[in-house]
């Protein structure tokens, strides 16, 4: 610092120092007790010192009550967010919660219908597949006999003809190749193409479970209703009515059941049509079963392994007498001496015996009102009350009773009523080609 600041620093002093005894004179107090009057005198310093501790003292006690005052907001803040983050991590956990169990419910709602679809394709896959023991004797019997030349007579008969229709020739059973590649035909394995959400591929893969289970019972029972109509038409063919055969009593041959009624909680699809679908399954299946099983014990088998038709069902003029008459069955012949005579379904002997115009005869109770008779036997392999297979040897071709010559007169008769056995066999032909 040079010489010549020193003048104005000595003025400031002054100045500074004259405020400061103009602003802090010093001052008394006085205090007056009794008529005895004393005083306090303040000093410039002393005021000065505690003009200073008074404004320390306020600045600290604002800037600490503003502290607080901020401090407490800011906790409050605090705990705000902290009761904010505890709400939406109860409501994460509710929502985490609600997730498993929707995704617990979801998958054994879907093992539980897919359980539900293995049996009702167990159910039904013999009879899709047309399995009935029946269905193997075009392949083993693949051909008739021709006739008789013209000038040797025709072994006919009956209890009790016009042009006899043309011979009946089984056509021969599809080979195991064909057969194979029949069954391969059933849409039972589903391929698609996978796709999966990104935000939710565990939920997006469960709807493609589910899709692909609504896409199999909707093919599924199509196949049943298709195999139910392929099934109904050989009915029909043999002349019978589905309706009729089945109130005939498919299910007294079913073990015995019963129970308490405890109605069935379905595990629905979302969709009601999908629902409707199942259930839809579900009562196609139960017809296709009872059909399955009538056709099981239906006489759809060849009582004979080599034949021609010497007499057809219906009218025809008697070979005895003349007069018109109607017969009641079918006479087979056979250039084949001896010819074994077999079961045409599995039953029970209800007859073995000589009986009248049918001389040596066999009959068969197969249930469901079917009733098979084999007449003119020269042998009968079987007794009364005995149950029989299928194909089943029960007696020998001959010419016992009101008989022209060697030949099977051979009977179905369904509810007591004679139906034409011809229609019967080509029903069978037709059950051979599900």
């Amino acid at each position: 610092m040079q010489k010549r600041d020193w003048p104005r620093l000595e003025a400031l002093r002054a100045y500074l120092t004259k405020q400061y005894h103009h602003h802090f004179p010093e001052r008394q107090i006085y205090f007056r007790s009794r008529g005895v009057v004393r005083f306090v005198s303040l000093s410039p310093r002393f005021q000065s010192i505690s003009l200073a501790v008074a404004f320390t003292v306020t600045c600290w006690v604002g800037i600490a009550s503003a502290t607080m005052i901020f401090g407490n907001q800011v906790i409050e803040s605090k705990d705000r967010q902290i009761a904010d983050l505890r709400e939406i991590r109860g409501d994460l956990h509710k929502q985490l919660l609600t997730l498993q169990d929707d995704i617990l419910n979801r998958t054994q709602t879907l093992q539980q219908r897919q359980e539900m679809i293995d049996g009702l394709l167990a159910r039904s896959k013999d009879a899709m597949l047309g399995n009935l023991p029946s269905r193997e004797m075009a392949s083993r019997y693949p051909i008739t006999l021709e006739k008789p030349g013209a000038n040797e007579s025709l072994p006919v008969g009956g209890p009790e003809t016009a042009d006899a229709p043309p011979s009946l020739v089984p056509r021969v059973g599809q080979t195991p190749d064909q057969r194979k590649r029949n069954n391969q035909r059933m849409p039972i394995v589903l391929r698609g193409e996978r796709t999966s959400d990104a935000g939710d591929p565990l939920g997006s893969k469960l709807d493609e479970l589910e899709g692909m289970q609504s896409v199999l019972i909707v093919r599924l029972d199509n196949q049943v209703r298709d195999t139910i109509n392929r099934y109904e038409q050989a009915l029909k063919i043999a002349g019978l009515s589905t309706d009729k055969v089945l109130a005939s009593g498919p299910r007294r041959i079913a073990a015995g059941v019963g129970g308490p009624y405890l109605p069935m909680r379905f595990n629905t699809f979302d969709d009601e049509s999908q629902t409707r679908a199942l259930i839809s399954l579900m009562q196609n299946v139960d017809r296709l079963s009872l059909i399955y099983k009538t056709l099981e014990r239906a006489p759809l088998s060849l009582p004979v392994e080599e034949f021609y038709i010497s007499s057809a069902f219906g009218g025809r003029t008697d070979p005895f007498n003349g007069a018109p008459a109607f017969h009641s069955g079918v006479d087979l012949g056979s250039q084949k001496e001896q010819s074994p005579i077999f079961s045409t379904a599995p039953g029970k002997v209800s007859f073995a015996g000589r009986d009248g115009a049918y001389g040596l005869m066999v009959e068969i109770d197969h249930g469901n009102g079917f009733i098979t008779r084999y007449g003119h036997l020269s042998k009968i392999m079987v007794r009364q009350g005995q149950r029989v297979a299928l194909r089943e040897e029960v007696g020998v071709m001959g010419s016992s009773g009101r008989s022209t010559g060697i030949h099977l007169h051979y009977e179905v008769r369904f509810n007591g009523t004679p139906i034409n056995p011809v229609k019967v066999f080509k029903a069978a032909q037709h059950v051979q080609a599900i």
